[in-house]
């Protein structure tokens, strides 16, 4: 095992174009060390169908830049482009609100090798392709009003679990988890703010000398929400 200390700064947002159509930003600067060293730069905007209320449908696309940290450090700096498709339910219990997210991921991988002319130099071999699927379960529960509204304090928890297939040589399907609880102070209606603990696990395989490695990560998350309306007028459902 590797432990490690971290600092993640996130965006999410849905901004509301039409009654049906949205687009989705998010964003995350996440940094080892809590916050010494680059770990990883993540940018991932969408396009949001609004089935009803309950029902949000997303097709986007997600870059990662990959950064060595750690003990057991990658050589080089890597990316990833992963094309995503996801489901989200949104189920409303009594004061306590209740998200389940479905993502499927299809990953395409930069492998990079040592360059011919420098070997501590890292250049583009080819893309590796990977499948995974995630699923998020979220639990809101506002703390000193009947609903999350401005002013109101929240309590979040998830639990997020990251599955691999289609790679026949392993067998670990669970190549990540996360569980975090976080408090939410919401400002207005587009904007909340939250602070709060993450602790994940990520398995690396042949990451320690050849041998498996499983990662642990406690980390400080702050995250900063805006989902802002941006339609002329409430009925236009264009």
């Amino acid at each position: 095992t590797s432990p490690h200390a971290n600092l993640w700064l996130s965006h999410w947002g849905d901004q509301r174009l039409a009654a049906r159509w949205s687009v989705y930003t998010e964003g995350h600067l996440r940094r080892a060390g809590l916050g010494e060293h680059a770990q990883q730069l993540l940018l991932r905007p969408g396009v949001n169908f609004h089935l009803n209320d309950p029902v949000l449908l997303t097709l986007g696309d997600s870059y990662y830049e990959n950064h060595p940290y750690g003990a057991h450090p990658i050589r080089f700096a890597n990316h990833e482009h992963h094309v995503y498709q996801q489901v989200q339910l949104t189920q409303p219990i009594g004061r306590v609100g209740v998200q389940h997210r479905f993502r499927m991921e299809e990953r395409f991988i930069a492998r990079i090798v040592p360059s011919a002319d420098d070997p501590d130099a890292g250049v583009l071999d080819r893309y590796v392709y990977q499948s995974r699927f995630r699923y998020r379960l979220w639990v809101t529960v506002p703390l000193n009003r009947p609903k999350v509204e401005p002013g109101a304090f929240t309590a979040n928890v998830y639990d997020e679990v990251f599955l691999r297939f289609g790679d026949s040589e392993r067998l670990d399907l669970v190549q990540q988890n996360r569980i975090s609880l976080l408090l939410g102070y919401q400002v207005n209606r587009p904007v909340s703010v939250l602070l709060g603990y993450l602790y994940q696990t990520v398995q690396r395989p042949g990451a320690a000398a050849g041998a498996d490695l499983i990662e642990l990560n406690s980390t400080m998350h702050v995250a900063l929400v805006c989902n802002m309306d941006l339609r002329r007028s409430k009925g236009d459902a264009r």
